[in-house]
């Protein structure tokens, strides 16, 4: 899912940071492994272990859009009110499984938010703790949707172990999750056989933080005091692990389409999506809810350069849409790319 230009991402990341006492001061002109090791030192403050409460603050406030909370895998939507607590279906995953927690601060670990999310429970115990990574073949592999375009699948990986493979909806969401994870307490991000690392990293690049990842990083902060630094500054990943760095500027481009920004994220009456094409050509355009249904559809010319496209929250009949989590689908030269938006 292609979010927003990481370039804008990369100011609005550094304008919050700023904005929670310049949290960051001390490590941000780090790199390598010294930048890992501050950032341990700098996010090991959360001491939170109640893991019943993180679920009543993942639920109820968190995660909860008017009364609904969304599987991380499927997108399915439960209206869940605002007193659920994650005690049937959905429930919780702990994207870092807990069989690989190390010792000690397991009970720590376990009610940390960054790596909590609502799930279809079935789902949750068909990914069990396998380790999240590409699958080989999709073709072969069980599929997790409720509803499409999400779509998660459990099969081998390209050296014969089984993983899981989340949804591209929300594959850059996990990957940051667990590079939190493993910064915050060590634990390492080889599980199975499987080295996960070079495909969430992979995976941050490809789908990059958008505003309702910053905002469900700040309301974290306010629970547990500590941030997941890969979410305000999505170039920490580069400057440890290697790939593609955010401060050029670029973002990933796909078949000569390039989407550079989507604003206001949320929004409240239009939201607008910027995008560059080599060459002048037809996109198609569609919206989806949370749930998958398709509701609004359009072809749309864009030209050589920029182009900017814009939806006002009004389905096909030209109803206005309540408010919720939306999907913008736009496809050209037989290639698709995605933005998530939250209508308040």
């Amino acid at each position: 899912m292609r979010k927003t230009a990481l370039s804008f991402l990369f100011l609005l990341a550094v304008a919050l940071a700023c904005a929670q006492g310049n949290y960051y001061n001390a490590v941000i002109d780090l790199t390598g492994q010294a930048l890992y090791a501050g950032l341990h030192g700098l996010i090991s403050t959360n001491t939170n272990s109640s893991y019943d409460g993180s679920k009543e603050y993942l639920f109820q406030t968190l995660d909860n859009v008017n009364g609904n909370v969304t599987c991380i895998y499927t997108g399915q939507v439960y209206n869940v009110g605002y007193n659920y607590t994650g005690s049937s279906n959905p429930n919780t995953e702990h994207t870092y499984a807990q069989s690989w927690f190390s010792s000690p601060e397991t009970s720590v670990k376990k009610a940390d938010l960054h790596h909590l999310f609502p799930s279809n429970s079935v789902v949750n115990s068909s990914r069990g703790n396998y380790p999240l990574f590409t699958v080989a073949n999709h073709a072969s592999a069980n599929v997790y949707y409720s509803n499409t375009p999400w779509q998660s699948y459990r099969g081998s990986s390209s050296g014969g172990y089984t993983v899981f493979e989340p949804a591209d909806e929300s594959k850059g969401d996990i990957a940051r999750a667990l590079l939190y994870f493993n910064t915050r307490y060590y634990d390492t991000l080889t599980q199975q056989n499987v080295n996960m690392l070079p495909d969430l990293v992979q995976w941050h690049f490809a789908d990059p933080p958008d505003a309702i990842e910053i905002a469900r990083n700040n309301g974290i902060y306010t629970f547990q005091t500590n941030r997941n630094p890969f979410v305000d500054h999505p170039e920490f990943v580069g400057r440890i692990w290697g790939g593609t760095p955010v401060e050029d500027g670029s973002a990933p481009e796909i078949a000569g389409l390039l989407l550079d920004r989507v604003f206001p994220n949320p929004f409240t009456a239009r939201v607008n999506l910027s995008l560059s094409s080599k060459q002048p050509q037809t996109a198609q355009i569609a919206v989806f809810n949370a749930r998958g249904q398709k509701l609004r559809a359009w072809d749309q010319n864009l030209q050589q350069g920029t182009s900017e496209l814009s939806w006002d929250a009004t389905g096909d009949s030209g109803q206005r849409l309540p408010a919720g989590l939306y999907l913008i689908r736009i496809s050209a030269s037989g290639t698709t790319l995605n933005a998530k938006v939250l209508l308040k």
